[in-house]
């Protein structure tokens, strides 16, 4: 009888010990105490969970073979390990001064941020909310080197290093993003509901994601599932006074054996918004309302995540007018409104994306399949009949393979193709662009070498576009190799890296066939199809110290372009718009220099000043400018971070202060901005309830300081960005862990 309870106790415990994946516990290294709630992620698989009381963890999920670990917890430094299937880790943790060790995602070869090749901006979307933003494109222009364009607050994109629009490409979770990018008027197709965290890779990179990459890459990455076993409900609001807007999401996410589920909802509703003479800018009220699913599973050796977004959004178009002699008071009321009045966007995008991940052994393979459809409607003269609605349905394939040879050596080769069909309504008033047809191909090879202080990458990439459009009896196809080589020395308190990259970029179809008034820019476009494609050459360096207390960044970066693609006026006025012609530049020279700095005392765990400049200058080689260069900036955040056990307390104080220099490198047709100055401030509390609540306040531009960004799309018509705001937001987590 003993003899058999000792076979089904250690057959229990073989069966235990199988199904612990993964185990451990993690410490703090000055007192090896146990850290209670320290955050183990999986970021490969997208599995995570929660340490226990004493820090101790496990994973029963199936595991890959070999699999690298996230490890974090409030003002501790991040641990990355290496791990394996079956390992019992012991990880120490130690209180961190400057945390800079991002994993970088962007990256098809991951690792932390100072072992990369090339510079990436890596930053979490709350930590860019530090002072609440009103929409994705504002909160990511708080990043270096990065401003945005706008026409008003509903409609705004990212600017990087002076290039935006279909030269900066959008990316979800690896998939591109497409919505009719190339004009003026038309901004970003998805909002911050769901998105944890960006990341801004600077220049030319088609190495890694095709010839559309030219400017650089704005990668958004969704907020992980919910821990391990567990499920939660997140309800968030955001009150802004300037234009009366309401903002509310809810979330719901469940993670429970192989089966991981996000589930979220946005509902935002703007009316005009309040100038700093207390005028309303007629026209700038947008509505925005979307849900985003996310479903993954997991096996051994297996990941799937399927990923679905739908948005809905009704945008006015400010500054509308045929006048020849604009007056500025003709765009603003003494009352605001957030009803439907023409002109309009109403914009519907579908995302679709199938991820799947397969390890074995040294070898990684990825295959992502997705859709996107992009309906885009303007309403300009008539509620019934749009002025133009286009249709464009993107049909994606990205391959992945890396190979591990050793732990120095490691080599990812790809494909990536994208077919694309564009119409136009037959019904509307009229159309700017021809229906067209595209495909993309494109197969890369990347290596990399790691060891001791010294990382370094080099590949090559070649792409080919074949453009179809059938009444212009047009067809032709571009196609380009492209280079990227680069490498970092990293030292105890320095990082030197330096990176040379190529990049291509065909004419797009507006620049070629456009022929129309695109009343959202408010001209009249006139395309060239004899338009060749731009080639871009970009050397990029970067010098950072890390100290203990400071962190210096010094980037200085050089972009030489041929046949470089700009709109230009002439002296012409058709349908009472002014007429602008694109043409073309044989060579261009873009160079500036982004400069970081970021003091946290030892002494003060509780301070952190950070500030960062960054300046580009764009010209011909005759000398005369580039348009629309965004002004240089200087933009400076303090913060001070509070502790303690109170059941109501303050969380963090943020002052963020930003000047922004006069443009006076101005092409013929633009016209000098001013420089100007810009202070914000924002709070975040929580009441330690049942279930924590978490509130913030703040004001935004608190000297209701009268300004014109120079990228402004309403700069012609001299309509102000808002005065001053006030905003209050809350927000409520609740958590239930299931029974094991």
């Amino acid at each position: 009888m003993n003899k058999f309870f000792l076979l089904v106790v250690t057959f229990f415990v073989i069966i235990q010990s199988m199904a612990q994946e993964l185990s451990g516990r993690v410490i703090d290294a000055n007192t090896n105490e146990g850290i209670p709630s320290a955050s183990i992620y999986i970021r490969s698989i997208g599995i995570g969970i929660h340490s226990d009381i004493d820090g101790y963890f496990n994973f029963s999920n199936s595991l890959p073979n070999e699999f690298e670990v996230e490890v974090s917890f409030a003002t501790f430094t991040k641990q990355y390990i290496d791990a394996r299937r079956g390992d019992t880790l012991l990880i120490k943790l130690e209180e961190h001064h400057l945390d800079f060790e991002d994993v970088i995602v962007s990256s098809p070869a991951g690792g932390v941020a100072r072992s990369n090749a090339f510079r990436v901006e890596h930053l979490e979307l709350k930590e860019l909310n530090a002072i609440q933003s009103s929409s994705l494109s504002e909160a990511i222009s708080n990043i270096n080197g990065v401003q945005q364009a706008s026409l008003g607050v509903g409609i705004s994109k990212p600017v990087i290093r002076g290039m935006q629009g279909m030269r900066v490409l959008t990316l979800l979770n690896g998939m591109r993003i497409e919505n009719q990018q190339w004009g003026g008027d038309h901004g970003m197709a998805v909002s911050q509901l769901g998105v944890e965290a960006v990341e801004i890779i600077k220049g030319p990179s088609s190495l890694l994601y095709g010839g559309d990459a030219f400017g650089g890459i704005v990668y958004l990455i969704d907020a992980p599932y919910a821990k391990q076993n567990s499920q939660e409900i997140a309800y968030n609001s955001i009150f802004e006074t300037v234009n009366m807007g309401t903002t509310n999401t809810l979330s719901y996410k469940v993670s429970k054996g192989i089966f991981r589920l996000n589930l979220a909802g946005i509902y935002s509703n703007n009316a005009d918004y309040q100038l700093p003479n207390s005028k309303f800018a007629e026209n700038t009220r947008y509505l925005n309302q979307g849900i985003k699913l996310g479903v993954g599973v997991s096996k051994k050796n297996w990941v799937s995540h399927l990923r679905y977004i739908y948005s809905n959004d009704r945008i006015g178009i400010p500054g509308h007018t045929h006048d020849t002699i604009i007056d500025p008071l003709n765009f603003q009321s003494d009352d605001s409104s957030r009803e439907f009045e023409i002109p309009v966007q109403k914009i519907q995008n579908h995302i679709f994306s199938f991820e799947n991940k397969f390890f074995f052994g040294k070898n990684e393979l990825e295959l992502l399949v997705g859709n996107t459809f992009n309906d885009l409607s303007e309403y300009e003269e008539k509620y019934t009949i749009p002025g133009m609605q286009v249709k464009l349905n993107s049909s994606l394939l990205n391959l992945r393979y890396k190979h591990l040879f050793s732990e120095q050596w490691k080599l990812i080769a790809g494909y990536q193709g994208m077919y694309q069909v564009n119409k136009n309504n037959p019904d509307a008033e009229e159309q700017l662009i021809p229906a067209f047809n595209q495909l993309d191909n494109g197969v890369y090879l990347i290596g990399y070498f790691s060891k001791g202080k010294w990382n370094a990458q080099i590949g090559a990439r070649y792409d080919v576009r074949g453009l179809t459009v059938n009444e212009e009896q047009f067809n032709a196809n571009y196609g380009s190799p492209n280079f990227s080589a680069g490498g970092t020395y990293s030292a105890t308190l320095s990082t030197l890296r330096l990176n040379v990259s190529t990049g291509f970029r065909s004419p797009h179809l507006s620049e070629l066939f456009s022929d129309g008034i695109h009343h959202g820019t408010l001209r009249y476009e006139i395309g060239d199809e004899a338009l060749k494609s731009e080639y871009a050459t970009q050397i990029d360096f970067s010098y950072e110290f890390h100290g203990e207390h400071v962190e210096l960044i010094v980037n200085p970066f050089y972009n030489y372009i041929q046949n470089y693609i700009q709109i230009q006026p002439i002296d012409s006025i058709i349908d009472g718009a002014k007429v602008f012609l694109y043409g073309q530049t044989n060579d261009v020279n873009l160079y500036g220099l982004d400069l970081g700095f970021h003091y946290h005392p030892h002494f003060a765990h509780w301070l952190h000043l950070e500030s960062s400049y960054s300046y580009i200058r764009g010209e011909q080689l005759n000398g005369s400018s580039l348009t629309l260069m965004p002004q240089a900036r200087i933009n400076s955040f303090l913060k001070v971070n509070f502790s303690g056990n109170k059941k109501f307390k303050v969380n963090q104080i943020s002052l963020q202060h930003q000047y922004y220099f006069k443009q006076n490198q101005l092409t013929d047709f633009e016209t000098r901005t001013n420089d100007y100055h810009l202070l914000n401030f924002g709070m975040d509390f929580i009441w330690k309830l049942k279930t924590p609540l978490e509130i913030g306040i703040g004001s935004k531009n608190i000297f209701n300081t009268a300004y014109v960004n120079h990228l402004s799309r309403l700069k012609n018509i001299d309509l102000q960005h808002p005065g001053r705001s006030f905003y209050v937001k809350v927000g409520i987590t609740i958590n239930h862990h299931f029974k094991q």
